[in-house]
């Protein structure tokens, strides 16, 4: 093992057991600090070597080797989000160390600052890339995850518009001026969002199906949206109802007087930063809060607009299970939180059974019941 120093910092290279060479920095500018932590790393060497010992492990190694494993796989940008906190908590924290007092330390610094939901995705992806480091890179190291306590499931968001609420968003969609009438800059209003608005509530698309959504992907014969880019992963198909249907026949007709050879069904109408006409619009959030402000719309989020449409098929009274094919949720548990919207369907499901207690002691003798074999 030998030692260095490069920019002022100390720092070692050695032969790792495999013959490859390997250079470690000391952290130190100190000689006598530097040759401390060499000789202790030097005997970690040996033991690995002599006892099977596992080597210390960095948290921001394990993280990075789990980001890049992950780089292209779908919701990668949601993933980094979540891994940002955790590495500012454990930065360069022996991974070989940690155990499920640490892991619980962890929830309870974030709990001060985001919700229970919050933190269950990024102790679930702490979990991830430890069990990414044991089956992948063969770490001889425990998850410390498995035995901490964590948060409760959260109950799932139920926030959704009266009719009332969505006409007034759709008009304040239509008509991008504040309060005072005077026009609103282009930062805060989108010639699309009416339109992704109104298909919004009346497919459920969450707001990346919508879009993303390109002209080949509908079928106005079948009336079908048929979904490349969805949660799952996989193609999925949505029905288009009359409704929608109007709102796609006016984007066509735009689309063919503005750019009749874009792909996209929201598309730039006007060029911008780095955006031509045709291009595909990315986002509404902005525009969207905006419309929500001037509607008088509180705690109201775009996904939501995917809860207003469950919850007014549910309270029109279709059955959970359809609401939740129209929904393309994986299972029925996942629909079940607007199962509270519907409790005139469970007052029928009770009325259908057809008979009272008082007709259970009736003196008349039952009649018997043959079954004559022919």
């Amino acid at each position: 093992m030998r030692l260095y120093k490069r920019n002022g910092v100390y720092h070692v290279t050695y032969q790792s057991r495999g013959g490859k060479q390997v250079r470690r920095s000391l952290k130190t500018r100190e000689k006598r600090i530097a040759e401390q932590r060499a000789a202790k790393l030097e005997l970690t060497i040996h033991e690995v070597h002599l006892f099977g010992k596992e080597p210390a492990r960095s948290f921001k190694e394990l993280m990075l080797n789990y980001l890049q494993a992950k780089q292209t796989s779908k919701g990668f940008a949601r993933l980094q989000y979540a891994c940002r906190p955790l590495i500012e908590y454990f930065a360069d924290n022996d991974v070989t160390q940690l155990n499920e007092t640490h892991v619980e330390q962890y929830i309870t610094w974030r709990s001060q600052s985001v919700a229970d939901g919050t933190i269950k995705r990024e102790v679930g992806a702490l979990s991830a890339a430890f069990n990414h480091a044991i089956r992948k890179h063969h770490w001889r190291i425990e998850n410390p995850c498995r035995l901490a306590e964590r948060p409760k499931e959260p109950k799932g968001r139920v926030r959704y518009l009266t009719h009332a609420e969505a006409h007034r968003l759709l008009q304040a969609a239509e008509s991008p001026v504040n309060v005072k009438g005077v026009a609103l800059t282009s930062q805060y209003k989108s010639p699309v969002l009416r339109d992704f608005i109104e298909l919004a509530l009346n497919t459920g698309c969450r707001k990346g199906e919508l879009l993303n959504l390109k002209w080949e992907n509908i079928d106005f014969s079948t009336r079908l949206l048929h979904l490349e880019q969805t949660k799952s992963g996989e193609w999925q198909t949505v029905p288009i109802n009359e409704d929608a249907r109007q709102v796609l026949v006016q984007r066509m007709r735009l689309r063919d007087e503005i750019c009749p050879d874009t792909q996209w069904v929201f598309f730039h109408v006007v060029p911008a930063l780095n955006t031509k006409v045709g291009d595909r619009v990315k986002n509404v959030r902005k525009a969207f809060s905006t419309a929500c402000r001037r509607a008088g719309i509180g705690n109201f989020h775009i996904h939501d607009l995917r809860h207003t449409f469950a919850s007014w098929l549910v309270m029109e009274g279709v059955p959970l299970f359809e609401v939740s094919k129209l929904l393309r949720h994986a299972s029925i548990q996942m629909t079940e939180r607007y199962a509270h919207l519907a409790p005139d369907y469970l007052h029928d499901a009770v009325a259908s059974l057809g008979f009272s207690a008082r007709f259970q002691h009736t003196e008349k003798p039952r009649r018997q019941c043959s079954i004559r074999m022919t």
